[in-house]
């Protein structure tokens, strides 16, 4: 799902001139975004740099090296595998330190222009085209919104209901602690990108029920994601006890497990 994030940002980009051949690229991310924008990168010739924090797996880590990108991993607030809204704060903080040099430039994925557009363009109508038009609701987490944002904007006036996830150690939608969480790629807190006028309904996912899923997807379904795909499968599944045996509700396995080979449930 990122790769069409981090392609949206960089042809935006692109097309208003905002990158050249020396261009180095920063993005801060714990997610997928970084994988995806160093394969992006790397496809289209600009150096790439990743500011990361500890708490993110190594396997993560791993791949952005692999695809070429340049690594500043900074220190988390409790370690891995716990991330928390402040380890998403600092890393923020040091890329737009490093951006603010010359010939760099930031994606800036929760400030980005570009990916709300390209995600109601692409996701949105792939949801829409792949379940022909039968589709009743979407039921997503989110990290910078844009996704969430974005295929709300392309299917909620087609009277889809669109439920949004967020985890329960640190829930700011519905006011709850501001604490860790297992779901690596979500944040924990309210991005710029978030309209609460696009969201019909909430919910939050504990960790423990997030990884049970995830394990059980595996085994039982053969669908080997991480955590946030067990996250997003968890609500769903509440989802469509509310909204009835009719209902046609999409959710997006987001990412490999291979990202999340050392931690529960798999390490």
């Amino acid at each position: 799902m990122k790769d069409r994030m981090a392609l949206a940002m960089i042809e935006g980009a692109e097309r208003d001139g905002l990158v050249g051949p020396e261009t180095i690229v920063v993005e801060y991310t714990g997610g997928s975004t970084g994988p995806a924008l160093a394969l992006v990168c790397g496809a289209k010739g600009y150096r790439c740099k990743i500011v990361i924090a500890d708490c993110f797996t190594e396997e993560r880590l791993r791949l952005i090296e692999a695809l070429g990108a340049e690594m500043e991993v900074i220190e988390s607030v409790k370690g891995p595998p716990q991330v928390t809204a402040e380890d998403i704060r600092r890393m923020v903080a040091r890329a737009a330190e490093i951006a603010a040099q010359p010939d760099h430039y930031a994606t800036d994925q929760f400030n980005n222009p570009y990916i709300v557009p390209g995600h109601r363009e692409m996701l949105g109508r792939e949801i829409w085209e792949q379940t022909g038009g039968r589709v009743t609701a979407f039921c997503h987490g989110f990290g910078t919104a844009s996704s969430l944002m974005g295929v709300a904007r392309a299917l909620r006036p087609r009277g889809v209901h669109v439920c949004a996830l967020e985890p329960a150690g640190s829930a700011a939608i519905s006011g709850g602690p501001s604490g860790s969480f297992a779901m690596q790629g979500w944040t924990g807190l309210l991005p710029p990108h978030w309209e609460p006028d696009q969201i019909d309904s909430y919910d939050t996912i504990e960790d423990a029920e997030a990884i049970e899923m995830t394990r059980r997807l595996a085994r039982e379904d053969g669908i080997f994601a991480g955590i946030s795909t067990g996250a997003n499968v968890v609500g769903s599944l509440r989802l469509a006890e509310r909204l009835g045996r009719d209902a046609v509700i999409v959710t997006l396995a987001v990412d490999s497990g291979f990202k999340y080979m050392s931690v529960p449930p798999y390490g």
